[in-house]
């Protein structure tokens, strides 16, 4: 295969890295959560792999370091080369992993340089839920027709452009560049000393001057809880000079109001004077032969987000499911599935299509205090097979399934699937579009045994993106509601490949010490025509992120045509609430059921305010004393005690464990 014939791409498409207090940390999953895997009866997808291993997974005893702290995540980035031909439909099934050694049309591949360039932009955004904006559960129609949300940080100018204002608000550490033959031992660092770089004409540059920007830069006697954000993660060599892009240490601080007084946390969302150490931006890598020349490389995002304390756990609407959604609807990804409507020719597979939606159902119940008539219900869907007619099983005709179609179906509540909170202005969150068009073709006994075939690089795509949240985008925890836009994509994407960030070509060389190298950026529904910038991802969620991880624990319905006073969950497969111990289980079986965030701090009599801190920045203090949730086939014995592998249970918490109250629950008892 000669190079004018092949494609070359980084894959994951969207890589996603997590904060922890650690120094050390963990590589991302690269299996879906909760389903089963090849080969294997005790463990299902889902769980970190060690560091250092190709695919060997974490157990409970890898989730701190030795001093009790919380490991980061890294997200590991590899290259796969496709054969002329496979670029034109989706899936093609194909791709080969390209390492450094790997022969391509006769010639050694004898390194790997990857540039990475994230930035923090959430300072500089707009406000994302806030009484000055129409629907507010609807977050995009504050871009729309022209319009634009408020500014946060207005005090710091009205101009999110204004070079002084983005300086302030915009954490920018510059671009890194690392060689994968360095090995295991390479680390670059995005923090104030270490010099921007990137790749130039065959070789790494280094910017000495670039426009790096942190907090403490333009703003003095900073608040600092937990210290001083002073880098944005770092990147690290894998085996075969695979990248890693190891996130932060979740950290928040604020400046200053005139009084000298640190701004307060007194918002769930948008927190002016506040800054946190998530980013995002663009992965990019060339190929260097062992006679000089290069190989240009399709490249990826990387996300460096919350902490995921239920890895295992599948979304019901994954964020996957909103990405597959957008481009089959309106990306023209799978023609013979969707042109202008759904084809009802088409046949799903049950294990690719329809299996992960019945598996979420089922898991659901470790990360929330359903009653058990309710959780036996889950769990019949969860034990749905192939070979099952679809009328003799709990969903026959989909009565418990919310259509998206039916937007005033979206006002009830149970016993309708999935049970947990909407945005786009609906009360309950709906399957996708797509989703609910695989599940009526399975309803109608038209659907095919087995999955879809995926090349290696495109199971990836799947895999890390089927691991995080989807709606409710409000704003969410991973990614939000751009995901849904066409815009944010290279949509030209026959020789790219789906679901890739469109990145904005930025002039490294020509940057200036005295003039911010970013701007504003991506702003949804306006000109976006020149792509992305890092950090314009990661600006539409919450800021600090750890605020909005605390509210999300159990609401009222918003909107609440009924007026009801009933309180459901947000995101319970990512930001779990109610939790079994692995400490509390004895003889097999399950203790009484706990607040995953309980103890000193979250004491109330309000319904409405259990299983979170009454303070908001207790969150910021005590994000990283938080349990985990795995399967009991992966945590290590305690005390004697081994744990059965239906039981996903939590451990590692450092929190006090008082009970939770059982569900429903109401706000006004």
């Amino acid at each position: 295969m000669s190079n004018s014939e092949a494609v070359f791409r980084v894959h994951p498409a969207i890589g996603l890295a997590r904060v922890g207090n650690s120094e050390e940390y963990y590589i991302a999953p690269e299996t879906m959560a909760g389903m089963p895997l090849k080969g294997e009866t005790e463990k299902t997808g889902g769980l970190p792999i060690k560091a250092g291993a190709e695919s060997e997974t974490i157990t409970s005893n890898d989730l701190r370091d030795k001093n009790g702290a919380l490991k980061r995540q890294a997200a590991r980035f590899r290259i796969y080369q496709y054969p002329a031909g496979t670029t034109e439909t989706y899936p093609s099934g194909a791709g080969e992993e390209v390492k450094i050694g790997k022969e391509i049309n006769g010639k050694k591949v004898a390194d790997i340089i990857w540039t990475v360039h994230v930035a923090n932009k959430k300072a500089n955004c707009y406000f994302l839920e806030n009484s000055l904006i129409p629907d507010t559960e609807s977050i995009i129609n504050g871009y729309a027709n022209g319009h634009l949300p408020p500014l946060r940080n207005k005090s710091i100018g009205d101009d999110p452009n204004n070079a002084s204002r983005v300086k302030k608000l915009t954490i920018d550490p510059g671009p890194r560049a690392i060689k994968g033959a360095d090995g295991e031992y390479a680390r670059v660092k995005f923090d104030k000393q270490t010099v921007a770089s990137y790749y130039d004409e065959g070789k790494i540059a280094e910017k000495l001057d670039y426009p790096k920007s942190f907090p403490d830069d333009s703003f003095s006697n900073l608040f600092t809880p937990t210290g001083n954000i002073d880098t944005l993660g770092e990147l690290r060599i894998d085996c075969g000079g695979r990248l890693l892009v190891v996130g932060a240490y979740g950290k928040a601080c604020a400046w200053r109001n005139e009084n000298g007084e640190p701004y307060p946390l007194d918002d769930d969302v948008d927190n002016d004077g506040w800054f946190d150490d998530t980013a995002d931006g663009p992965v990019s890598a060339v190929l260097v032969y062992d006679d000089g020349g290069v190989q240009d490389v399709q490249g990826a995002w990387v996300v460096s987000t919350d902490p995921s304390y239920a890895p295992q756990t599948m979304n019901a609407v994954s964020l996957w499911d909103d990405i597959y959604d957008t481009w089959v609807r309106k990306l023209r990804l799978q023609p013979e599935l969707f042109t202008n409507k759904y084809n009802p020719e088409f046949k799903p597979s049950f294990d690719s299509h329809l299996l992960p939606f019945f598996k979420s159902a089922a898991l659901q119940q470790w990360n929330t205090n359903l009653p058990k008539p309710a959780m036996a219900a889950h769990q019949a869907v969860g034990k749905i097979v192939d070979e099952d007619k679809p009328a003799n099983t709990i969903l026959a005709g989909l009565a418990y399934i919310r259509n998206p179609n039916n937007f005033k179906e979206s006002d009830v509540g149970v016993p309708m699937m999935p049970l947990s909170l909407g945005d786009s202005g609906k009360a309950f969150l709906s399957a996708s579009h797509t989703q609910y068009f695989f599940l009526q073709q399975w309803d109608n006994e038209f659907f095919v045994p087995g999955e879809v075939k995926l090349g290696p690089g495109e199971e990836l795509d799947k895999a890390v993106l089927i691991n995080c949240l989807g709606g409710r985008f409000s704003p969410g925890i991973d990614m939000t509601f751009i995901v849904r836009q066409p815009d944010l994509y290279i949509k030209d994407w026959k020789a790219s490949g789906p679901f890739r960030i469109n990145p904005k070509p930025l002039d490294y060389n020509n940057a200036q010490a005295a003039q911010p190298l970013l701007g504003e950026g991506y702003v949804p529904l306006h000109n976006n025509a020149s792509g992305l910038e890092p950090g314009d991802t990661s600006k539409f969620m919450a800021n600090p992120w750890h605020t909005d991880y605390n509210s999300c624990a159990i609401h009222q319905t918003s909107p609440n045509p009924h007026n009801s006073s009933t309180l459901f969950w947000s995101w319970p497969a990512q930001r779990p609430v109610a939790v079994f111990a692995a400490k509390d289980v004895v003889d097999g079986k399950l203790g009484e059921q706990r607040f995953s965030v309980r103890g000193k701090g979250t004491e109330t009599d309000n319904n409405a305010n259990k299983g979170k801190f009454q303070e908001r920045l207790n969150m910021v203090k005590k994000w990283q004393d938080i349990g985990v949730i795995i399967q009991g086939s992966s945590i290590d014995s305690i005390n004697g005690k081994k744990f059965s592998p239906e039981h996903y249970l939590e451990v590692e918490s450092r929190l006090d464990k008082p009970p939770v109250t059982p569900w429903p629950l109401n706000a006004s008892e």
